[in-house]
């Protein structure tokens, strides 16, 4: 029979049953799976009938492979599945929960104080060790951070259209938001739900997408985040790929 697999999650779901209902609906016959910022894999909780590896960048998370998710030391077409689930803000200054080693913060904040500058290193790289047919599942959470609303589902799917497909968006909320007894006024809404984005790799490679590998290189990374820079952005590139094309 026919099982659906929705939007929006009720609340009280698990983390780690959705994500495998994920990966079992948009990639049945997956084998081989990657998650590519692991931490201490707390996302997969038990999950007994998924089998992955697990890579950080923190050797003292004990990770099967210690490495830079934009300089991955795999083969190119080799994993089935990338799971991606990076910090969502930056390190909050001190806290009992000692949030940054607890989240795995250990990249700097952008001037905008969030970490949209390392999204466009890791997507030339997924792209490039996921099969042709690959799929990247995607966690993010959208927040307000220095009074700023920080869109960070948008700005992936921005930075990732030329290369991926979205093929769908789960939403996951949850009871428990952090609330500071010293807060005395509201002035925007808790965010108290995370996005899980479904990609698959795209099989056409566009002018566009050729030249995002040019242009998004280690060397000069650009952080889009606005409809009318991506399309300055666009625009560069096709001028850029026609000249390497005719090269």
């Amino acid at each position: 029979m026919y099982q659906p697999i929705y939007s929006v999650q009720p609340f009280g779901t698990v983390p780690s049953n959705l994500l495998e209902q994920l990966i079992h609906f948009y990639c049945p016959t997956a084998a081989t799976i990657l998650d590519a910022t692991v931490n201490k894999g707390r996302i997969w909780g038990s999950s007994p009938n998924i089998k992955y590896i697990g890579m950080d960048i923190a050797e003292t998370v004990r990770p099967d492979v210690v490495a830079d998710n934009t300089k991955m030391p795999f083969a190119d077409d080799t994993f089935d599945v990338i799971v991606y689930d990076p910090p969502h803000t930056g390190d909050q200054g001190k806290t009992k929960v000692g949030f940054g080693e607890r989240y795995g913060v250990s990249v700097p904040t952008n001037k905008e104080g969030n970490l949209f500058h390392t999204y466009p290193p890791f997507l030339i790289e997924a792209s490039r060790v996921l099969k042709p047919d690959g799929l990247l599942l995607v966690k993010l959470a959208d927040c307000t951070h220095r009074a700023t609303f920080h869109f960070a589902t948008a700005q992936f799917w921005l930075d990732a259209r030329a290369t991926f497909k979205l093929q769908g968006l789960h939403i996951l909320p949850r009871k428990n938001v952090i609330i500071d007894t010293k807060w005395k006024r509201a002035h925007h809404p808790r965010q108290n739900h995370c996005t899980w984005m479904a990609f698959t790799k795209s099989r056409v490679r566009t002018v566009e997408a050729c030249q995002c590998a040019i242009v998004l290189s280690s060397a000069r990374v650009i952080n889009v985040d606005s409809e009318r820079r991506y399309e300055e952005f666009r625009e560069r590139m096709l001028a850029l790929a026609a000249t390497e094309l005719a090269a």
